[in-house]
C-alpha cells in the first residue's frame, strides 16, 4: 500500500508539519519553516517498490529539486529538495522521524489459530461427554422393556437398572464438577487471546476477529497507527 506525505507549515509554529496518512505531526524548530512555505506545500508519495514520487499540491507552489523548479518529479533521499522562494531545505530525517514505526503481525496468525484449536477442543470434549450421556435413556428404555417382558424380574433387568442409577449419578457428578471447570478454560483461552493477539507496539487488541480479516482490513494499529507488516 503507497504512503502519502503531505508537507508544509504548521500555522501556529511556523515548523515543519508533516502529515503521513492522515496522521500530522509537527517536526522541527519552531519559525525554522519561512513563509515562502504554504500549509499544504507538496505532497510524498512512496510506492510499494520503494519508489518516490514529488508534486505540488497548489500550482503557486514554487519546489525546487537540485536546483530546478518542478511541479511533479520522481526523486530519491540523495536528491536536495528545496520548498518555497527562500528555498526551505527538506530534511530527509524529519520525514523518517514523522513516518510511522512498522511492526510485524505475521506471528498473530499462530496466536488466532491456537485460540480456534484451543475452543474447539473444548467444544469437541463437551460434545463427547453429550454423546455419552445419551447412553443412558437408551438403558432406561432397555430396561423397562426387559422389566415389561420378564415381569419386573431377572438377573438382566436389575443388572441394567443398577447400570442405569450408577450412569445417571456419574454424570451427573462428572457435570456438577465440568461445567465451571469447562467455563474457566474458556476463560483461559479468551484471556491468552486478549493478551497476545495485540499490535505489537502498543499492545492494542485486535478483538475477536480472524486474522485473515485482520490482515486484510487493517494496515495501521487503531490506537498508536503503526503500519502492521503482513507479508
Amino acid at each position: 500500500m503507497n504512503t502519502f506525505i503531505f508537507i508544509g507549515r504548521d500555522a501556529a509554529s511556523s515548523a515543519l508539519n508533516i502529515n503521513v496518512n492522515n496522521n500530522a505531526q509537527v517536526v522541527g524548530a519552531p519559525g525554522s519553516v519561512p513563509k515562502s512555505v504554504s500549509r499544504q506545500h507538496c505532497q510524498l508519495t512512496i510506492n510499494d517498490d520503494g519508489s518516490i514520487h514529488l508534486k505540488n499540491i497548489n500550482p503557486q507552489n514554487t519546489t525546487f529539486v537540485n536546483g530546478v523548479a518542478v511541479m511533479s518529479k520522481t526523486v530519491t533521499r540523495g536528491d536536495k529538495v528545496e520548498l518555497g522562494g527562500d528555498r526551505y531545505l527538506l530534511n530527509w530525517n524529519l520525514i523518517d522521524k514523522a513516518m510511522p514505526k512498522e511492526a510485524d503481525i505475521r506471528p498473530l496468525k499462530a496466536v488466532w489459530e491456537t485460540y480456534i484449536n484451543e475452543t474447539k477442543a473444548v467444544t469437541q470434549s463437551r460434545q463427547r461427554f453429550q454423546t455419552l450421556r445419551g447412553i443412558v435413556p437408551v438403558l432406561t428404555m432397555s430396561a423397562v422393556l426387559i422389566g415389561y417382558l420378564s415381569g419386573g424380574r431377572g438377573i438382566v433387568f436389575l443388572a441394567i437398572y443398577a447400570i442405569v442409577i450408577a450412569l445417571t449419578i456419574f454424570f451427573v457428578i462428572k457435570s456438577w464438577k465440568d461445567i465451571p471447570k469447562d467455563e474457566e478454560q474458556m476463560k483461559e483461552i479468551k484471556d491468552r487471546l486478549t493478551q497476545n493477539y495485540c499490535c505489537p507496539e502498543c499492545g492494542y487488541f485486535f478483538g475477536f476477529q480472524e486474522y485473515s480479516i485482520l490482515s486484510r482490513n487493517i494496515d495501521y494499529c487503531p490506537r498508536c497507527k503503526t503500519k502492521l507488516k503482513k507479508k
